[in-house]
């Protein structure tokens, strides 16, 4: 019985550092999405005379595939909330 309830704290433990490095991950990925968009936007920005309104469509598309993965990191999309009531 006392295996048992070490064997199950240690799995909580596991569960419990697996969530907090993935949760450094994603604030990590988060700060440096700002970072490469910061640069992003600027050499749209360069590009504005070229470009035109097509600059603007690029970093809303861009920002638009970012919202998606970090939402499926997140595990927030509609899939796998479904998966996770079962």
């Amino acid at each position: 019985m006392i295996a048992k309830q070490t064997q199950g704290a240690a799995i909580i433990a596991l569960m419990r550092q697996k969530l907090c490095s993935n949760s450094t991950d994603i604030s990590f990925a988060s700060k440096l999405w700002q970072v490469f968009r910061a640069v992003i936007t600027g050499a749209l920005d360069e590009l504005g005379v070229v470009l035109g309104d097509a600059a603007t469509l690029v970093m809303e598309t861009i920002d638009a595939h970012i919202q998606c993965l970090f939402t499926q990191v997140l595990q927030l999309d509609p899939r796998t909330l479904r998966l996770e009531a079962l």
